[in-house]
C-alpha cells in the first residue's frame, strides 16, 4: 500500500522543495526530490520511479509548477495508483488552502484501488485452465495404472486415497481388489505408520502426508 504523498515546488534559490506532505511524519530524501525534479524537467509528465530504497509515482502540473508524489511501498506497482495522484491534481487550481489541500492528499492516499487488467485475467484464466488440465492428466495416469491391478493392496489404498480426499471401508475393499480382513490389516498398519489417518465421524480413511 502507498506510504504517503507529498508536493514539490520549486524555489529559486533552493531549488526543488517539499512543500506539503502526508502524512507529517514521513521522511524525504533531498536526493529523492532532486531526482524527482530533474527527471520531470518542468514538462508536464506521469514519472515512475523504482530503486532500491524508493518506489514512487509523480505528475509534474505545469499550469501549477507544482509535482505530485505519491510514494510506494516496494512491491507497489505504479499503474495501480496513478489514479490517486489524478484525484490529487484535480484538486490543484481551485484555491483551496494549505490545510484543505493537505486534506485532499489524506483523502487521495487512502483511495481504495483495485485493478484487474485483460491481460492479469487472461493469465490468471490461462493458468488456471493449465492446472486443471495437469491435474487431470495426472488422475488419468493414476486411474490407469490401478486398473493395471500390478500394484500391490498398499499401493492402491495410497492412490486410492490420492484421488479421493476420503473413503470408507467399502469403497476402499473395492479399488483393493482384496479381501476385507486384509484390506483392514493394511490400513491398520498404514495408520501405525501415520500414512494414513480414520474420521470417526465419517468412518471413512484420508491420507495424511
Amino acid at each position: 500500500m502507498p506510504i504517503g504523498m507529498f508536493l514539490i515546488k520549486w524555489d529559486d534559490v533552493q531549488g526543488g522543495m517539499v512543500w506539503l506532505k502526508y502524512p507529517n511524519e514521513i521522511n524525504i530524501s533531498i536526493n529523492a526530490v532532486q531526482q524527482i525534479q530533474i527527471s520531470h524537467n518542468f514538462i508536464e509528465s506521469y514519472i515512475t520511479i523504482q530503486e532500491k530504497d524508493w518506489n514512487s509515482i509523480s505528475y509534474y502540473n505545469e499550469q501549477e509548477e507544482v509535482i505530485i508524489v505519491l510514494i510506494l511501498d516496494d512491491f507497489d506497482d505504479s499503474r495501480d495508483y496513478r489514479i490517486c495522484v489524478e484525484e490529487f491534481n484535480n484538486n490543484l487550481g481551485k484555491g483551496l488552502s494549505e490545510t484543505e489541500l493537505v486534506e485532499r492528499l489524506e483523502k487521495a492516499l487512502n483511495m481504495k484501488v483495485f485493478r484487474t487488467t485483460d491481460e492479469v485475467m487472461a493469465k490468471l484464466s490461462n493458468e488456471w485452465s493449465s492446472s486443471k488440465m495437469k491435474l487431470h492428466d495426472i488422475e488419468a495416469v493414476i486411474k490407469e495404472v490401478l486398473d493395471m491391478d500390478i500394484l500391490s493392496v498398499r499401493g492402491k489404498i495410497i492412490l486410492s486415497l490420492i484421488l479421493n480426499s476420503e473413503l470408507p471401508l467399502k469403497e476402499i475393499k473395492n479399488k483393493a481388489r482384496t479381501s476385507k480382513k486384509w484390506t483392514e490389516n493394511v490400513l491398520n498398519t498404514l495408520i501405525k505408520n501415520n500414512i494414513i489417518g480414520y474420521n470417526y465421524d465419517k468412518e471413512t480413511y484420508f491420507l495424511k502426508l
